[in-house]
């Protein structure tokens, strides 16, 4: 055999072990939003895990048909509807520690999706309300219309938000 050959031949033996080490390429953060199944929002946000409670911040189990997630600034509760795929229709963040509206709302910012547009705002003694419209949300969600509320809760929502409701439709 000749050394191409040789070489060659190694790299075939050698390619299916290099494949199963590489870093799996990790789905976009669109894929975690309304309207998408639960296989993609998954995909993003992995598998569900339940909250750690503590003394200080209990929380309840997730609803029916819903799982939650932890992620990076506190826990992710998706509610599912349908069957086979389920779909993601209302999502709510409870954070670790209270934020400012600014920073809530660009958190869920990154939940929306990505043609989302900002419409309307509303303050009120328990919430502030955003509402944005997205064209792909009402293709994937017809009963939603294409609108999209995002509320900020908290004991003073005009100064922090201790969760974010982000769901299809009117608020």
């Amino acid at each position: 055999m000749t050394k191409r050959n040789m070489a060659t031949l190694t790299l075939l033996v050698l390619l299916p072990a290099l494949v199963a080490c590489a870093p799996k390429a990790q789905a976009p953060p669109c894929c975690a939003t309304l309207g998408f199944n639960r296989i993609q929002v998954e995909s993003v946000l992995g598998s569900p895990s339940p909250p750690q409670p503590s003394k200080y911040h209990a929380l309840p189990s997730p609803p029916p048909g819903a799982s939650i997630y932890t992620t990076e600034h506190g826990y992710l509760t998706v509610t599912y509807f349908g069957m086979t795929p389920a779909v993601a229709q209302h999502l709510s963040m409870d954070f670790y520690e209270g934020k400012d509206p600014a920073t809530g709302f660009s958190i869920a910012a990154a939940y929306l999706p990505a043609d989302a547009k900002d419409v309307a705002h509303a303050v009120g003694v328990k919430y502030q309300i955003r509402l944005f419209t997205s064209a792909q949300l009402a293709r994937t969600l017809p009963t939603s219309g294409g609108k999209i509320f995002v509320e900020c809760a908290g004991p003073n929502p005009s100064r922090e938000c201790d969760t974010m409701e982000i769901g299809a439709g009117n608020p």
